[in-house]
């Protein structure tokens, strides 16, 4: 309930109701397709679907900082006259962008597939490809919606979605067919639907090659820092995750990614949060008020991190219940990583204030250097860290990571903030 009323009082009502709805359709389907695979498959090869998971989650991480944090940042600083032409350009850019990635990854599996992780990698080339063109389209006009305040459509992309795709995976379960290439068809299946679904909003936008520049310039100014932040980011934190798959092995990675699928219930607080308190925060500053701005982000900062003490907490308090409810009881001898994963949800969520602030200020480069430290010190420790102390290294590399990320943020945002004081 809480959770609702702080929600509701940084947005309007009924914005709110229909992007908190999505997000719960969006986190809850990817929690039920964690546990079908783990489930149907086992933790050893849930743990190699990580592998790649964490691969997608690199280029949606620089789809949203490239290409779709800018534009929810730029879209309400744009003349109502020009804004279609501004979101023709960007649509553009994100075309453009989802056929470089996937024929760059079709052929990097196909002619070196078999010494990345297993000598069967390459089998997967295309259906991958095709599931990464399919995810970034229906992702990307589902936050395009959302910035256009049409709310209605992209809920009902996802809810297609992802019960095409959770009646897909279960049912090649039921027919015994069920493996890891077939996860991915099931994957491009569904989100092709979700894609058709969302997209007759582009035939309401403008189309002109000087509109693609204009956009991808515009972006550009926002997205240049947070594009290196975005290769970072995944290498800094994902390095420690991809190094404990390495040293501890498949089973352990799928362990480690079945626990954090339970902590990260706190995206649907978080990725709420990034479709509507950006917007928010660029009105505010828009009116050329940064006290406006900062007394916004200061109780925002407050709120939030109350209501995600309590979601820690209670996963804290029921860990061992919610591994065997939802993996089983093989899993609830785990329980510490889901504890300590929990602990570190409080400064993930303090580093979005900041990085919401610097973002609207359009001062992104303290962004990339912290995470830039952290990646430095992955590099450096991760593989001795994990060498000698196994999960508690894990465990502890990745509170550290945090805690880097969150100071460096910070003091880039209060250094910004008073430079910006002090010239008006």
């Amino acid at each position: 309930m809480f959770l609702i009323k702080f929600l509701n009082s940084i947005s309007c009502k009924s914005s709110f109701n229909f992007v908190f709805a999505d997000q719960v359709i969006v986190s809850m389907g990817n929690f039920l397709l964690t546990i079908l695979i783990v489930k149907f498959l086992g933790i050893k090869t849930f743990g190699l679907f990580s592998y790649f998971w964490i691969f997608l989650l690199l280029i949606n991480s620089i789809q949203l900082s490239y290409i779709i944090s800018p534009m929810l940042t730029n879209a309400p600083k744009q003349r109502d006259s020009i804004v279609s032409h501004f979101y023709g350009g960007v649509f553009y850019q994100q075309l453009l962008f989802s056929i470089i990635i996937s024929f760059s990854i079709f052929f990097v599996f196909k002619l070196f597939g078999n010494f990345i992780i297993s000598s069967s990698i390459s089998n997967y080339c295309l259906s991958f490809s095709l599931m990464i063109i399919l995810t970034q389209l229906q992702q990307f006009l589902r936050r395009l919606l959302f910035s256009k305040r049409l709310f209605l459509r992209p809920i009902i992309s996802d809810l297609c979605t992802y019960l095409f795709l959770i009646s897909f995976i279960s049912y090649l379960n039921y027919l015994n067919k069920l493996d890891l290439g077939m996860i991915f068809w099931a994957f491009v299946f569904s989100f092709a639907i979700g894609t058709m679904i969302s997209f007759p909003v582009i035939f309401s936008l403008n189309y002109k090659f000087k509109n693609m520049h204009t956009s991808i310039k515009k972006n550009w100014i926002i997205g240049k820092w947070m594009l290196l932040t975005s290769l970072v980011q995944w290498f800094a934190g994902n390095l420690w995750i991809v190094n404990a798959g390495l040293i501890l092995g498949a089973y352990t990675l799928g362990v480690i990614r079945a626990c954090q699928s339970i902590v990260n219930v706190a995206n649907l607080l978080f990725q709420s949060l990034e479709n509507i308190v950006p917007r928010q925060t660029s009105k505010i500053f828009k009116l050329g008020d940064t006290n406006n701005m900062r007394i916004f982000l200061k109780k925002f900062s407050l709120k939030g991190t109350f209501v995600v003490i309590i979601m820690s907490s209670i996963i804290i308090l029921f860990s061992k219940f919610l591994l065997n409810i939802f993996y089983g009881i093989e899993m609830v001898k785990h329980y510490q990583i889901l504890v300590f994963l929990s602990l570190i949800l409080p400064l993930t969520f303090l580093q979005y204030p900041s990085m919401y602030g610097l973002r609207t200020m359009g001062k992104t480069k303290p962004i990339f250097i912290s995470f830039l430290s952290a990646a430095v010190i992955a590099i450096l420790f991760s593989n001795i860290v994990i060498t000698y102390f196994g999960l508690n290294g894990l465990i502890i590399g990745l509170f550290f990571h945090q805690l880097i990320i969150l100071s460096f943020i910070y003091i880039g945002y209060i250094y910004y903030l008073k430079k910006f004081k002090n010239e008006s």
